[in-house]
């Protein structure tokens, strides 16, 4: 977005506000879809749930892991028909309800989900597909001899069709050797369980984690030859459908944080900017204790003196000294009134922070596009209301 169109929201919209440039989305997934074309595109709702709608005929798939992200789903109107329902902690009630609804398309994370899959399908008379996900060697997916017990016992349960496996290791990895070799291990895998088993996977679906840039000292380009390196693995065609799950590569780049300059001092020999946000809005992965600079604007609302840059430390409104998000920040003077943008955070903060410490009111979101200009989707929030004892 150019700078004199987000100085404009800011001074407008009030802060804290998060703004999610629709525009930049589909942008971005446009490109990564003819990118990595013929594979199909599954968005993680974890990584923001606000843009579901923008994303409708986008994607493929919606990567769905808990019961209220799929209450989302439904009220966002979604093809049930296009809901993954994944994750841990898979109770039967949720999975029946999903049934009920429509969904097709499940994830097994270990035998008994497996089972549970099967009896509500079994139940509600319903034929769905199941992929059987794979641990990297964290808590999440099977190994290898559950698969392969699962895979030789799949007639018992005609009701789950086994389309094949998903795998998923981790987050923001920027390393293409390491993923080149995620991908050969989960390929291998696929060979073996053909000639071992007799299972010939229809379905891959690879979580790649491709990481993004946030902070000033990385290359903003970095992700364009990430994804163009990792496009690379899969030039070659397989005889099964494959499908990226995604979350932060397609979603970081749309999103903006609006905070506003609201107190000032000298702390010693630190010059302190205290702003109305702060760390329960605004979370980098990889950040810690403010060791990196985001990419970020500054919209001074005044005539700006000539004089030398001042070095600020900005903390947040919380009552803690964890609450930091720049150190020795170069603004040349800055006042209370002005306003800092943080860029790149269209995927995880707005659900990751830790919104109910303090009992801070919670941020305006807004989806902006050029044709449209900025809607309100959820306005400003008191929290104090779920902290405090029910009468």
């Amino acid at each position: 977005m150019e700078e004199k169109k987000l100085e404009q929201l800011a001074v407008s919209l009030g802060t804290p506000a998060y703004v999610f440039d629709t525009d930049i989305l589909k942008k971005r997934i446009e490109w990564t879809a003819e990118i990595l074309h013929p594979a199909k595109l599954c968005f993680a709702v974890k990584a923001n749930p606000f843009l579901l709608q923008t994303m409708k005929g986008s994607v493929e798939h919606y990567e769905v892991c808990s019961p209220g992200e799929f209450h989302i789903c439904v009220r966002s109107g979604l093809d049930m028909n296009q809901i993954v329902l994944s994750g841990v902690n898979k109770e039967y009630e949720d999975v029946r309800y999903a049934m009920e609804q429509g969904v097709k398309h499940y994830t097994a994370e270990s035998k008994r989900q497996y089972e549970l899959v099967c009896r509500c399908a079994r139940e509600s008379g319903a034929t769905v597909d199941l992929l059987l996900r794979v641990t990297s060697g964290n808590q999440f997916g099977m190994s290898e001899a559950d698969v392969k017990e699962l895979i030789r016992s799949r007639a018992s349960c005609p009701h789950v069709q086994i389309r094949g496996v998903q795998y998923f290791s981790g987050t923001q990895k920027k390393n293409i050797k390491k993923i080149a070799a995620e991908v050969e291990y989960i390929e291998d895998l696929i060979q073996r369980l053909e000639k071992e088993d007799g299972f010939v996977t229809q379905v891959l679906e690879f979580g790649p984690g491709l990481g993004v840039t946030y902070f000033t000292k990385e290359d903003p380009e970095e992700d364009v030859r990430l994804l163009e390196a990792f496009a690379e693995l899969f030039q070659k065609e397989r005889p099964y459908k494959i499908v990226f799950e995604m979350g932060r590569f397609l979603a970081a780049s749309c999103g903006y944080y609006i905070t506003r300059i609201v107190d000032q001092k000298r702390n010693d020999a630190v010059h302190v900017c205290l702003v109305d946000g702060g760390i329960h809005h605004v979370n980098y992965y990889g950040q810690n204790m403010a060791m990196k600079t985001p990419f970020l604007s500054y919209f001074p609302q005044h005539p700006v003196e000539d004089r030398e840059d001042t070095e600020w430390t900005v903390y947040g409104s919380l009552c803690t000294v964890a609450d930091i998000l720049l150190k020795k920040l170069p603004l040349k003077d800055a006042r209370v009134g002005d306003y800092l943008v943080f860029h790149n955070i269209g995927a995880y903060s707005v659900t990751e922070g830790i919104y109910l410490f303090l009992s801070r009111r919670m941020p305006k979101i807004y989806l902006y596009s050029d044709r449209d200009g900025a809607g309100l989707v959820r306005k400003d929030l008191e929290t104090w209301t779920l902290n405090t004892v029910e009468e």
